[in-house]
């Protein structure tokens, strides 16, 4: 009677162990966002993802290019925040740059679709981009002209001069 009641409380201690370890790995993936939203999110989903294959990879690639899409629109009405996240957005693509190499070389005519299609919807974006970003630049070029506009001219006088100097030493020479 005793080492059934030890085997009982042994079979139950271990029931318990994985039905914990279970609810744990349950409540893990509930928490895992399935579809992201917004950068943070993007980051959240895919900080420590090790992709299996191309086709994987790409489903995340076409998540990232719809959010960033997203952002821009956001962006382009006005959302300061989306316009913090789209000057971050290359930074954390960038970091899925070697990944990609690798998996072209798996895949290649799956990623040559991919891009071009990536390639339309980022072009259609690229207006708005250019919209958002006109101001900033804006206000750099506005100094840069000037500083520019007088480079500019200390050269074009420096060729003038050359010039001068080549067509006298030109005239000089058919004397």
């Amino acid at each position: 009677m005793k080492k059934i009641s030890i085997f009982i409380i042994f079979a139950l201690l271990l029931s318990i162990s994985f039905s914990c370890k279970n609810k744990k790995a349950k409540t893990s993936e509930k928490n895992r966002i399935e579809v992201a939203t917004n950068l943070k999110e993007l980051k959240e989903k895919y900080s420590n993802y090790e992709f299996k294959d191309c086709d994987e990879f790409l489903a995340a690639g076409d998540e990232m290019i719809e959010i960033y899409i997203e952002t821009i629109n956001k962006a382009y009405e006005g959302d300061s925040v989306a316009k913090k996240d789209l000057d971050r957005f290359d930074t954390f693509m960038n970091q899925y740059d070697a990944l990609a190499v690798e998996f072209s070389k798996e895949c290649p005519e799956q990623f040559e679709e991919w891009a071009d299609k990536t390639d339309i919807l980022v072009s259609e974006a690229s207006d708005k981009l250019f919209e958002i970003y006109k101001f900033d630049f804006e206000e750099n070029v506005f100094e840069y002209d000037e500083e520019l506009e007088k480079e500019l001219q200390e050269e074009v006088d420096k060729l003038n001069e050359q010039i001068e100097s080549l067509e006298i030493d030109d005239l000089s020479n058919n004397n």
